[in-house]
């Protein structure tokens, strides 16, 4: 998985927990989707998540991480 195919998979994943968040378009500028990804994961409560998005969380920040030079 690429690393936009993580950052739409976490998105739409927000998304679909929250009826009233499914009508936001996702952007089509990565950094307006960082963006928006960052937000959702602010304002969500804190609740159980699937091991799958836990595991495409997990990916899509440690490639942030690495681009950055944080070790």
């Amino acid at each position: 998985m690429t690393q936009t195919e993580r950052l739409t998979f976490l998105i739409n994943y927000l998304q679909s927990e929250n009826n009233e968040l499914k009508s936001i378009d996702i952007p089509a500028q990565d950094t307006a989707r960082k963006r928006l990804l960052r937000s959702l994961m602010n304002i969500r409560p804190p609740k159980t998540v699937s091991k799958e998005f836990l595991e495409v969380q997990d990916a899509y920040l440690q490639e942030e991480c690495t681009k950055k030079g944080i070790d």
